[in-house]
């Protein structure tokens, strides 16, 4: 059980809110449901203008959210009809096309070929006809069958890999919903069918795409949905387990110091790598636990989170959001069943630490710190990097055709206890076969924090810089009483030179800094080689003083570090106190070797928050 005391949290909970989202106390300022019902409504607006134009080009998931947004909104059910025709006025019809049922991402953009389209547009056209059928014309009802109908053929020939957790979560809502509205039993089975593979694989090893701001908030909110609108009473009990499993996770990794989700992400990437992006915020606004307005503007976000408050019969109990107050917490979790698909985090109310290992993609965030601060402050992350531009504000086209940032592969090592963190990385897998113009290992910094020290000396950050430094260097940053310290301690060079280490600011308005070990800088070559290594090693505390700071700093500088590499075996022992880190990578097989806490072999779980199993203690999960 947890403490009774941090049950008793009115503020936190947004007991007010709730209550007045009922009637009975009047709220003295907006309700949060008032403010994202605002934002709805001005999405809306703006896509239904969108289609007026004479060249329209609307993103065709935005359709359909319009639409849902409005019937929630109380608005006439001919403007979200006029939504929905348009939106099947772009659906392929033709049932001998390869396409038949699909739609595009963009009208007007065929270079934008996501196969996703359709698991996006087709989710709140089931929540559309199962709690606003009656609202709608009959001719509409008589029209939208056969769009229903191609849809869900289009969703069945989609493969969607179970890993792949946000679109395979959206496929089987829209199997059960879609059938459902529609009298599709075989769909409504199907649906059930990937469900119970999800379920199988979820409680063994974790949510594949795991503790995304971008993409988490969406897979809990296509179960969600689910639940609400099924018929099936065994099914809607076990769909709430997983609703449950996935707040579970969301409070855990609550930060009170930035309000939002921390740390290590699969897919991170709207505000570039410097930020979080912001769709997890309205779930946490809508639940009570974030007082400020979420940052984002997206209207499917909006609509899905909108939707289900007014549903009004799916909230997260308290004792589960009261694991977002707990004033110091460690958080292991699983992301698969292969090495180093896990998750360490590590919260105060100062700060954040949080690692993991294995690779999930291009816009993943392995490690990731946070000071708390009422400024704006970019995360602390490491970044490999092969455009001398590791903050993610640089973008290219992905095979889809979306424009997002990218950082490089690597191999990566990581191992935690609480405040220290020790990372070792290889870099050379993703060397072969192309040619670089520059390599890089990057830690990224928010510069404007309080105090920013370079081995000792203050630096000053009112302008660009770029300050010598090497393996040895020891950065520091302080915001009010959260202090972190990083070293870059190793550093391969490539391409025939020797490494050279910085510490930069180009002066963007993001605030982002960086302590940089450069790999290779030159003319574009071939970089192959055996192993491109770096370290990393974080520690944070809290400091009160500025000479608790110092003292801080200075006890990072003492850490104990030994090296060794024996057969291809990078093995890497750090030792700060009582504290013996230990992390290995094999160069030959490129696999992680050895992950060690005072000797003792790293273990993962599917959830436990301070030694708790959250996962075995949600029913039916």
């Amino acid at each position: 059980m947890i403490k009774k005391n941090l049950l008793k949290l009115p503020l936190l909970l947004g007991l007010a809110w709730v209550d007045s989202l009922f009637g009975q106390i009047p709220p003295a300022v907006p309700s949060p449901l008032a403010d994202i019902a605002q934002r709805v409504e001005s999405g809306c607006i703006s896509t239904e203008q969108g289609i007026d134009g004479p060249n329209p080009q609307p993103s065709v998931r935005q359709l359909t959210a319009a639409a849902l947004g409005m019937l929630e909104l109380d608005r006439s059910a001919d403007r979200a009809e006029r939504l929905m025709r348009h939106t099947f006025s772009l659906q392929d019809m033709d049932p001998a096309s390869p396409g038949y049922g699909t739609v595009p991402w963009q009208q007007g953009h065929p270079e934008i070929k996501d196969p996703n389209a359709i698991e996006f547009t087709m989710l709140p056209v089931g929540v559309i006809l199962l709690r606003h059928g009656a609202k709608l014309s009959e001719a509409f009802k008589r029209e939208v069958g056969p769009h229903v109908r191609a849809a869900i053929a289009a969703i069945r020939r989609h493969p969607v890999p179970v890993g792949y957790s946000n679109i395979y979560l959206m496929k089987l809502a829209n199997l059960l919903l879609l059938g459902q509205a529609i009298a599709d039993p075989a769909a409504v089975a199907d649906g059930q069918a990937l469900f119970d593979t999800w379920l199988s694989l979820t409680r063994m090893n974790g949510v594949t795409e795991y503790d995304s701001p971008t993409y988490s908030p969406i897979q809990a909110d296509c179960l969600a949905l689910a639940c609400n609108l099924t018929q099936n009473p065994a099914l809607k009990t076990r769909l709430k387990s997983a609703v449950d499993f996935y707040w579970s996770d969301f409070a855990a990794n609550y930060f009170p110091g930035s309000q939002t989700m921390t740390g290590p992400a699969s897919r991170n990437y709207n505000q570039g790598f410097v930020f979080s992006d912001a769709n997890i915020e309205y779930s946490y606004y809508l639940a009570g636990v974030r007082s400020r307005p979420p940052g984002g503007t997206f209207l499917c976000d909006s609509v899905r989170v909108f939707t289900l408050a007014r549903m009004g019969n799916f909230r997260p109990a308290p004792e589960t959001l009261a694991l977002a107050a707990l004033p110091q917490r460690v958080i292991r979790s699983k992301f698969g069943p292969g090495p180093g698909q896990d998750r360490y985090q590590w919260i105060t109310p100062d700060l954040a630490l949080g690692s993991s290992s294995a690779y999930y993609g291009p816009q993943d965030r392995r490690i990731c710190a946070e000071l708390a601060s009422a400024k704006k402050l970019p995360l602390i992350t490491v970044v490999a990097d092969a455009l001398d531009a590791p903050y993610g504000l640089v973008r290219s086209n992905d095979r889809g055709g979306h424009s997002k940032p990218h950082h490089l592969a690597h191999l990566l090592a990581t191992v935690q206890e609480k405040d220290f963190l020790l990372a070792l990385m290889d870099l050379s897998p993703v060397t072969r076969p192309r040619a670089f113009t520059n390599l890089a290992s990057n830690i990224t910094l928010p510069v404007h924090a309080d105090r920013l020290v370079l081995d000792g000396k203050v630096v000053d950050t009112t302008k660009a810089f770029a300050l010598p430094a090497n393996s040895h260097s020891v950065v520091g940053l302080r915001e009010g009483n959260a202090a972190l310290a990083a070293r870059l301690f190793a550093a391969d060079g490539a391409g025939g030179q020797t490494p050279s280490w910085s510490l930069q600011f180009d002066g963007n308005k993001e605030g982002a800094g960086r302590l940089v070990a450069h790999h290779y800088i030159g003319a574009a070559r071939d970089l192959d080689a055996a192993g491109i290594r770096s370290g990393v090693l974080l520690m944070t505390a809290h400091c009160e003083t500025d000479a608790e700071f110092e003292g801080f700093l200075k006890r990072v500088d003492r850490i104990k570090l030994t090296e060794t590499n024996h057969r291809g075996i990078w093995l890497v022992t750090a030792k700060s106190g009582p504290v013996e880190l230990q992390a290995g990578l094999n160069l030959n097989e490129r696999k992680i070797a050895v992950r060690r806490v005072n000797g003792q072999e790293w273990k993962s779980t599917p959830l436990t928050v301070n030694g708790r199993d959250l996962a075995a203690q949600i029913p039916g999960l």
